[in-house]
């Protein structure tokens, strides 16, 4: 399988045999390949560019590869990178200190290329993955924690029915969003419904949580006729 855009690699091992076998399978499928023989040079690499994963071999001529994994991960820029340890050593206690040390992955030499190709793409898959969603939202005094499920207006805390919790969520997650009735529905209680029944659950949920709001200063939910409400600032 051919990639479509151009993820660049880093390779890090200090046998130019290995070095070379690597670049041609990783570059046969498309991936920009560049390499380094010892950690001096990968670290050097690394304050000029940032690469989509590094391949690092545990055995380097200057540093020990757990070593230098942690010096890495110490590095802002790279803290997420994946890294996939490619080492001689097959030993289970080896194996699980290179994971330990913070590596996503650890594969054996001599090894398949398919095997490789396949544990390169899952690493990235894994990396490309969308931010988990916020725990928390703020705006105008209000906070709405997701992990304890609490709301509060200033210093009150407020109470709100599972529905309204939901309800407001979505708002608060999508402000100046216009969101539809049939949005709503399927945001807030997960299924369709008719357009007689969708009104009648999202106009009365929306009156609760306005009602448990109560004088919300800076921001309101307005209706948008025909359609559904927004979370608008109050001088609307």
């Amino acid at each position: 399988m051919q990639v479509a855009q151009r993820i660049s690699i880093l390779v890090v091992d200090d046998d130019p045999i290995v070095l070379a076998l690597l670049v041609e399978i990783l570059s046969s499928k498309g991936y920009l390949v560049k390499t380094a023989s010892t950690a001096f040079q990968a670290r050097s690499s690394l304050e000029r560019w940032i690469p989509d994963i590094i391949l690092l071999d545990r055995g380097l001529p200057d540093v020990e590869g757990v070593e230098f994994i942690k010096e890495i991960r110490a590095k802002q820029q790279c803290s997420t990178l994946p890294v996939l340890f490619i080492t001689a050593r097959k030993a289970t206690k080896d194996k699980v200190e290179g994971l330990r040390s913070g590596a996503d992955d650890y594969l054996a030499k001599p090894f398949a290329q398919e095997e490789l190709l396949a544990r390169v793409e899952v690493l990235l898959r894994r990396s490309q993955l969308p931010p988990e969603p916020p725990k928390l939202f703020q705006a105008h005094g209000l906070m709405v924690d997701m992990v304890s499920h609490k709301v509060t207006l200033g210093d009150r805390e407020l109470k709100l029915s599972a529905t309204c919790f939901e309800l407001l969520v979505a708002f608060m997650e999508k402000p100046g969003h216009v969101l539809s009735r049939n949005f709503l529905l399927e945001r807030v209680w997960g299924f369709d419904r008719d357009v007689e029944m969708t009104s009648k659950a999202v106009d009365m949920a929306v009156s609760r949580m306005r009602a448990s709001l109560g004088a919300w200063g800076g921001l309101h939910i307005v209706a948008v006729d025909s359609y559904g409400y927004r979370l608008a600032p109050e001088e609307e």
